[in-house]
């Protein structure tokens, strides 16, 4: 039983490995599925200038 599974685990490492480089397909890329993926920047300026002492 415990060669059949070792036979099982190499034979699908070995496929795995089989399909060659990852490319990115061709066309714009796809929306992000959680949120718009981009933050904007919040505004920290103040408005008053410092009291000098």
């Amino acid at each position: 039983m415990s060669r059949i599974a070792a036979l099982l685990i190499i034979l699908s490492l070995t496929a795995c490995g089989m399909k060659g480089q990852l490319e990115r397909p061709s066309g714009p890329a796809p929306e992000p599925l959680l949120g718009s993926g981009k933050t904007t920047p919040k505004d920290v300026s103040t408005t008053t200038s410092p009291k000098a002492q």
